[in-house]
């Protein structure tokens, strides 16, 4: 229906009678593919208004295909923040026995 028109005349969105006619599939099919996360991605008027954007359809339809989209630019991660102070067990165990050898040695001496 939707891929009949030209390209300038297709609607921005499509419902799911529309989507699912343009994706070959009945509307209860699309349901429960949207249901179970496996259905293409939509867009969410208000709380109960889905629409789907016709880009969306066939990238989906083409994610089913096994037609992999263009690659993008890499992202490279944030580096992680350092810890600061006492982190490891290590350290602990090696204040503990600091603490304990200077009480020690404060009553050896006094």
């Amino acid at each position: 229906m939707a891929s009949e028109l030209p390209e300038g005349m297709r609607p921005a969105v499509l419902t799911y009678g529309q989507a699912a006619e343009y994706l070959g599939i009945s509307p209860g099919r699309l349901r429960n593919l949207k249901w179970m996360g496996r259905g293409p991605r939509s867009v969410t008027y208000g709380t109960r208004d889905v629409r789907f954007r016709i880009a969306d359809l066939d990238a989906w339809l083409d994610q089913k295909a096994g037609i992999q989209p263009a690659p993008q630019p890499a992202r490279k991660r944030a580096p992680r923040p350092r810890r600061r102070g006492v982190g490891t067990l290590a350290t602990l165990v090696l204040l503990g026995g600091m603490a304990i050898l200077a009480i020690l040695i404060k009553l050896i001496f006094e």
